[in-house]
């Protein structure tokens, strides 16, 4: 009967047995592990990066004043019209553009590109821009032209 207590390089009719130890797993294992916690790190840290609060958060125009500030937004599609079907063209007249009026309150024209309209405490201002027409809103207490040294909104947002 042969002997099973061979050593591990054991020969066996002349040929050469080489037992070999079954790996454990233990490292492959952490390294697995190591990749899939950084993984997980690296996407953590950059969806926080991404969806972090803004640091400044844009003031809303009061509620109050949300019907003049559509009606203007719809005045600036007129306008976009009307130039396209060349109905107007520059020198701008206050007169030509489908601007509203809030009862006595009209828009004033400051210049041949910048129309303003203050109403209780908020200043909006329609200006020609380079390519295209914007409508701008800021908080003030007298009116000015769409040049003023005040903190500019877009209305179109």
């Amino acid at each position: 009967m042969p002997s099973y207590n061979q050593s591990p390089n054991a020969s066996h009719n002349g040929l050469e047995i080489e037992i070999i130890q079954p790996a454990d797993g233990r490292g492959e294992t952490r390294y697995f592990l190591s990749i899939c916690v950084g993984t997980l790190l690296l996407a953590g840290v950059l969806l926080s990066l991404l969806h972090s609060p803004s640091q400044q958060t844009l003031p809303e125009l009061p509620v109050s004043h949300s019907n003049m500030a559509t009606q203007i937004s719809n005045a600036l599609e007129e306008i976009a019209l009307l130039e396209e079907a060349d109905m107007i063209s520059p020198p701008y007249q206050l007169q030509q553009l489908p601007l509203p009026t809030i009862g006595q309150t009209a828009f004033a024209q400051q210049d041949k590109h910048c129309f303003t309209l203050h109403q209780a405490g908020i200043l909006f201002a329609v200006e020609r821009e380079a390519q295209h027409w914007a409508a701008h809103w800021a908080q003030s207490d007298k009116e000015l032209d769409c040049h003023a040294s005040l903190v500019w909104h877009p209305l179109n947002r």
